[in-house]
């Protein structure tokens, strides 16, 4: 079975969501006073610093409810699955949000059709992810929420650092989605190698010596 890797990779100084703070990966010394021999010779350490909605990462209910479960107790069931991808990229231009009716034409366009508990990816940039424009792009509007609601699914993902609209400040489709337990997956990466349906996981933890791929939780 091929894998594909659809997180994107994390560098000091990346800026993956306008309204965070850049990612600090740097070197950490280690030697501290009193304890120069306290590490094997040839260890490295780095120091890093980002907000947990930096790079590829699940949005769950936690975030927008006080009463919402924790996120060790969320239900890892919902972390993997059946998942199909709907590309509405060339259905819309940048500043046009993505719509239910939209995400039904690519179903129509495709054929796959989105059924309960599944997961589904939308692919909506057409370009490389933070080409010009990029952070400009609208996302979800209500009746792409509704519709997923009602299609019963529990994960929806896109390519862009936000499913809510730019300019909705309280943040609707996260409050919608997360408080009927469908989970967000943001800054997904690498869509286009993927072309039919696909089993899907989240639960991944991967580093790189001077680079490494963001987590999901």
């Amino acid at each position: 079975m091929k894998i594909i890797d659809l997180t994107l990779e994390l560098y000091d100084g990346l800026v993956t969501d306008k309204d965070l703070p850049a990612i600090g990966i740097k070197d950490e010394p280690l030697e501290h006073e009193g304890k120069s021999d306290s590490h094997p010779k040839g260890c490295r350490s780095k120091l890093i610093s980002f907000s947990d909605h930096s790079g590829t990462h699940v949005d769950v209910a936690p975030r927008y409810s006080e009463n919402g479960e924790s996120v060790e107790n969320i239900n890892l069931k919902n972390m993997f699955g059946d998942a199909l991808i709907l590309d509405v990229s060339l259905l819309k231009a940048t500043h046009e949000p993505v719509t239910k009716d939209l995400l039904e034409e690519a179903e129509r366009r495709q054929g796959v059709y989105v059924e309960k508990d599944d997961i589904v990816l939308i692919r909506t940039w057409g370009k490389s992810w933070g080409e010009e424009d990029f952070f400009e792009a609208q996302a979800l509007d209500d009746s792409v929420a509704q519709w997923l609601i009602e299609k019963q699914i529990h994960i929806v993902g896109l390519d862009l650092p936000n499913a809510d609209l730019n300019q909705d400040s309280e943040s609707g489709i996260h409050q919608k989605l997360l408080k009927n337990d469908i989970y967000i997956v943001e800054n997904l990466v690498k869509s286009r190698k993927i072309t039919q349906a696909f089993p899907f996981s989240f639960l991944r933890n991967s580093f790189k010596t001077k680079k490494f791929n963001s987590f999901t939780y």
